[in-house]
Formats: C-alpha cells, structure tokens, sequence
C-alpha cells in the first residue's frame, strides 16, 4: 500500500511539475499526516525536494529546473512589460548579474568551473542581444534563470525575438528552416551580422560543455533542436516539457556539482 501511494504522488508530482500536499491530500483522500510520511520518505530518498517555504512549500522530482516563470513569458502571445527580477532588458544588465553566479561555488559547483559558466553564460546570453538588434517580437531583452537542483547547476536563457532562422536568413540565403539555422549557428562559422567576422561564440558555447564531464545544454529556436553535451539528451527533455514552437530562442545549460 505504501509503494501504490508513493507511486501515485510520483506520478502526480511527474504530471503536474510542483504539488503543495494540500493538492495531494484532495487528489488521494488521505490524511495529511500520511502526506507529509510519504513526502518526507521520497526526499530522503532523493527522489523529490521542497521548494519554497511554509505555508506555501511545493514537491517537485529532485534534478528537473522549475521553467514554469520563462515557459510563461516566452510563450505569451503578447507583452507590455517583463518581471524585472529575470529579465535582463539591456546587454549592461546581463553583464552585471554574472558575476553573482560565483554564489553557487557555496552550494557545490567546483571552482575551476566558475570561470566557465559564467563566460558561457554570458556568451549565450549576448546572442540574445546580438540576433534581435531591433527586431524584438515586443518587449527587449533576456531572461536569465539559475537554479541548483538535484546536485547541477541550470541556467536558462531565452528571448522573445526573431529565432536563428529570421537572423540567419537575411545574410544566408541557402538556409533552408529553423533546424539548418539552428545546426549552423552551433556547428559553423555563421553570423547574423555580415560583413563582420563573429560567429564563434556558439562554438565555444558548444565545445565547452561538450567537453565538460557532467555538462550538456540544448536550444530550441522556432521548431529547431539542438542537443550538446553529456547532459544534452536531459536538457532537451526539459524543455519539450515547456515548449513546443518557440518565438525568439531558448537554452537550458546544465553543469554538475560536487
């Protein structure tokens, strides 16, 4: 019996992301107290973990990021204006919030990494701005997520603009969709502003986590999908959970902690 219900709040958990154990209580018809005992089994286990506090305190499967807030901005038809604490309106704004990443050495991420996460971060992040110079779908900007979960760091950057493809397209001709766009701007060397020499960036983007034990990243850009990395599989799973087409560009990243 206690194996059945433990199966049944997984899979509740697993369906609907995050649950407070009031929704679990009403869903199963059974005593908070045996909530909480099953809960509380299923976190020492490792399987599930608290986020937020009491009284408002939600159980989510330990190692999946909570991409509700961005799956929400970066699928809403239209905005006027962006949460202020995630999104990073100017390329001066993501510049200063990098540095803050070096908080996670606290929590687990060696300290050799650092240096990486944050130039990684920060390259993908400057794509934002460098694909969509006038010619965000309405509001400007990135959003800039972090979370530790389930011993790794993931970070997701995403933006409401134009997507690789409309980038691409103008200066590259022969890119036929989303995916030829996608695939090039990982894998050549490709840039959306001719004549300039760039285009690296997504390169050293790749290649970093690539090589990276316990590293991985995907992007998804229009119906595009790319996948990098010993954890490239795990983040592109994420991310088809949120989204489906997506207008402008989203990366999820991901680096083991200790």
């Amino acid at each position: 019996m206690k194996t059945e219900t433990r199966s049944q709040i997984l899979k509740i958990i697993e369906k609907n992301g995050k649950v407070r154990p009031s929704e679990l209580r009403e869903t199963l018809n059974i005593s908070a107290q045996a909530i909480h005992r099953h809960l509380r089994s299923l976190v020492e286990q490792g399987i599930v973990e608290a986020r937020g506090s009491a009284p408002f305190t939600q159980y989510a499967l330990a190692g999946v990021p909570d991409l509700e807030a961005v799956s929400n901005w970066v699928n809403a038809p239209t905005l006027t204006k962006s949460p202020e604490e995630s999104v990073c309106e100017t390329r001066e704004i993501l510049t200063a919030r990098l540095p803050h990443l070096k908080s996670f050495v606290k929590n687990g991420l060696p300290e050799n990494l650092l240096p990486l996460v944050i130039s990684t971060a920060g390259e993908i992040g400057n794509n934002s701005f460098d694909h969509n110079l006038g010619q965000w779908r309405d509001v400007p900007g990135c959003w800039f997520e972090s979370q530790v979960t389930g011993h790794y760091l993931w970070i997701c950057i995403a933006d409401r603009g134009q997507g690789i493809f409309q980038s691409l397209v103008k200066v590259h001709p022969n890119l036929a969709d989303d995916q030829a766009a996608l695939t090039a701007a990982f894998e050549t060397i490709i840039s959306g502003r001719a004549p300039e020499q760039r285009g690296n960036g997504l390169k050293f983007v790749r290649n970093n986590l690539s090589a990276t034990p316990g590293g991985g990243l995907a992007c998804m850009s229009g119906t595009g999908r790319v996948t990098y990395g010993e954890q490239g599989e795990k983040s592109i799973a994420v991310l088809n959970k949120h989204f489906t087409k997506v207008m402008g560009t989203v990366t999820l990243m991901i680096w083991r902690m200790k």
